[in-house]
């Protein structure tokens, strides 16, 4: 630990300096995190080894890289799933994929998506599959790009690798499945097709600057761990950076603030699929 921790052990009460402390020893921002979240998932972690001291568990979440990805599970930065909330896909498909088609080949441009805290991938590849689909159906060539971002290095590899188990799969339908997956040794492998119109990066919402010009944004079931001042100001970034036709599309247990009204108008409040308003 170094000289700033020295003399500074940290409690499950003082959670700001645990933060910190997290920071330092795994690399990755909680400042915006909730803090009865993040001590509520730090101590079931403790639980688990039978360790009542905190400091005790931080050194060994910094030595071990297990406990690393079972502490980021714990906090359910990782969670994802194919076509997560079945029904918010139907909408999606019906509401926002078909008007971005219908830009793309009105306009003669492309399209640039981003699916922000993409964990391990799931989530971009449900959304390019359904623009390869939608386009099929309409007889026109995709001119797409699905930037997927997410803060955990880790959790990219494996999204970038796009192979998933027999279990990860089950929720694709499976005539998607069989068009845009190659079966494998214990999984499926997704296609090029799909693959190549995905780019994935490592991404700090609340820290690094967004993305410029992207016309929609699915940013599903991670504002439910910041808390609201930097809900407002991820919020803020992407109104800064949505561009014609606007969408947003957060989790089914989300909500905009007050504040997120006046940047963002409702769509399909079940699905929670809003546009940008225009200032």
């Amino acid at each position: 630990m170094n000289a700033y921790f020295r003399g500074n052990r940290a409690t499950l009460a003082n959670t700001e300096l645990l933060k910190r402390i997290l920071q330092h020893k795994i690399g990755i921002d909680l400042s915006g995190y909730k803090n009865d979240f993040i001590r509520r998932r730090i101590h079931a972690r403790m639980l688990t080894y039978g360790i009542r001291d905190i400091n005790q568990y931080l050194n060994l979440l910094e030595k071990n890289s297990e406990e690393k990805r079972k502490f980021l599970e714990a906090l359910d930065i990782n969670v994802s799933q194919f076509f997560r909330d079945s029904f918010v896909w139907k909408i999606v498909r019906e509401k926002v994929v078909r008007e971005l088609i219908e830009h793309m080949v009105k306009r003669k441009v492309s399209i640039k998506i981003w699916s922000a805290g993409c964990a391990h991938g799931q989530e971009p590849y449900s959304i390019a599959m359904l623009i390869v689909d939608v386009c099929k159906e309409l007889n026109v060539s995709p001119s797409v790009k699905i930037y997927a971002t997410d803060i955990d290095g880790d959790a990219l590899k494996k999204a970038k690798l796009g192979f998933y188990n027999h279990q990860e799969v089950k929720d694709i339908p499976y005539f998607l499945l069989k068009e845009y997956f190659q079966p494998g040794d214990g999984g499926y492998w997704v296609k090029d097709n799909i693959r190549n119109i995905i780019s994935f990066r490592k991404h700090d919402l609340i820290n690094d600057p967004p993305l410029l010009f992207v016309n929609t944004i699915f940013c599903r079931n991670v504002f439910i761990y910041f808390d609201r001042k930097n809900q407002n100001k991820v919020l803020s970034k992407f109104h800064q950076c949505l561009y014609r036709p606007a969408y947003l599309i957060l989790g089914a247990s989300e909500n905009l603030w007050s504040e997120g009204g006046s940047m963002f108008e409702v769509i399909d409040n079940r699905a929670k699929i809003y546009r940008k308003k225009q200032v």
